[in-house]
């Protein structure tokens, strides 16, 4: 018996239409879908569920199910009590059509610009550079927001710095406005009873309370000319935190239960090469070089360029995961094809992978990051090596790993091992 007939057959003689993309079921007279079910992966089945709070409500009692949000569709053991519960669904009574609405007839879409027809500087691809056209401040920009905004452009800054300097100064005008105070007109003491009421907080870390210091010395310093104000502000010192590692076993469980692959392709490309999130989602399709069995990463932290590893497992996953879904330009689209996936969108696949393998130490997307340094470390490879890897500037940054190597740990012995109880 067929896919099709089989299902059709155990959903109780519900009506269904065959189509290429699989089995389409409806109730009653019209064969108004109501359900899509698709191959999956052995013994699983996806489903297509138009939105209803009783339809997911029941799909959710199913055990074993999982929503896919770059399919949009649920992904379902091929069991006899999914086909069960699938048949409840399709005997729930219509929703009542919606009220019409009168609405505008939509505008007629532009015709499309043939690409020997673009302005000259929209040929040829432009090089990627971080935060290009995303906005910063609100519409319209505040003036001295944009002020100081327009001073880090100028400096090159990345986009990660201006926008959290837009935050931090927009957190400190609503405190200036609860007291009725203009920013021009705050003195020290003022500037310094917010930074003061910040660190007391309990609410943000040593590193946010330094970034708003940096903030309000680019906006007195610079922006209103005021210099003096905030520069000899102390500043917070920073705690000295061990990164959280993964062992291998740990990554291996992530990478295992990871079965959509490109999720599986993201996970394993980050951290076969040690790449930030903000790395990993921004590569480019002609960024993997496959010949030299190296990765470019453009545009890192700091606006820097550099070579990372590509493994030879991680460039089998990635081929195969180029050829499911044939990635043109960014190696890892978003929704919109010509954008590439989000940074909160990876951190969410990290997030699932992690609870799924049961793993409960407070590891982040980043902590793929940590490991994978430390595991190079373990395996004897030189540190210079490994800050170039990483693209530290500083060495200092890289020696934080040796305080969490395993083997480095393994060789010191504790003076209670050679007590005699």
């Amino acid at each position: 018996m067929r896919g099709g007939e089989k299902w059709g057959c155990l959903l109780n003689g519900a009506g269904f239409v065959a189509s290429s993309a699989g089995i389409l079921f409806s109730q009653g007279f019209g064969f108004m879908p109501r359900l899509q079910i698709e191959s999956g992966p052995p013994g699983k089945v996806w489903v297509t569920l138009p939105y209803s709070t009783e339809g997911v409500a029941r799909i959710k009692k199913i055990s074993g199910h999982s929503w896919n949000p770059e399919r949009k569709q649920w992904l379902l053991p091929d069991s006899a009590a999914t086909r069960a519960a699938l048949a409840e669904i399709i005997a729930l009574p219509p929703a009542p059509p919606p009220k019409m609405l009168a609405v505008k007839p939509a505008p007629p879409r532009p015709s499309p610009v043939a690409k020997d027809q673009r302005p000259e500087r929209e040929k040829g691809r432009r090089r990627y550079v971080a935060g290009r056209d995303k906005p910063l401040t609100t519409h319209p920009p505040h003036a001295l927001i944009k002020q100081v905004d327009d001073e880090l452009v100028l400096r090159g800054m990345a986009y990660g710095t201006r926008k959290s300097y837009g935050q931090h100064l927009r957190n400190y005008f609503d405190w200036l406005k609860q007291k009725q105070i203009a920013p021009e007109q705050a003195t020290r003491d003022q500037i310094r009873e917010y930074l003061v009421q910040l660190a007391q907080s309990g609410a943000v870390s040593a590193a946010y309370c330094r970034g708003a210091r940096s903030a309000l010395i680019f906006l007195y310093d610079i922006a209103l000319k005021q210099r003096g104000k905030v520069c000899d502000l102390p500043r917070m010192k920073r705690p000295s935190q061990l990164p959280v590692v993964l062992n291998r076993e740990e990554v291996t469980k992530i990478l295992k239960v990871t079965t959509f692959l490109k999720h599986k392709a993201l996970l394993v490309t980050a951290y076969s090469a040690g790449l930030r999130v903000g790395e990993v989602v921004r590569l480019k399709v002609s960024e993997i070089d496959s010949k030299r069995m190296v990765i470019r990463v453009s545009a890192g932290k700091g606006a820097k360029d550099r070579y990372t590893l590509l493994s030879q497992t991680a460039l089998t996953i990635l081929r195969e995961y180029f050829q499911a879904f044939k990635p043109k330009d960014w190696l890892f689209p978003g929704e919109a094809r010509s954008d590439h996936l989000s940074e909160r969108a990876a951190q969410a696949v990290f997030k699932e992978a992690k609870k799924k393998a049961g793993i409960l130490k407070p590891a982040t997307f980043h902590t793929l990051r940590h490991s994978f340094a430390t595991h190079l470390l373990e395996d004897g490879v030189d540190m210079r090596y490994i800050q170039e890897l990483l693209g530290h500037g500083n060495i200092r940054t890289t020696e934080r790993y040796t305080h969490v190597s395993e083997s480095a740990l393994g060789r010191i012995k504790s003076p209670m091992d050679k007590l005699v109880l």
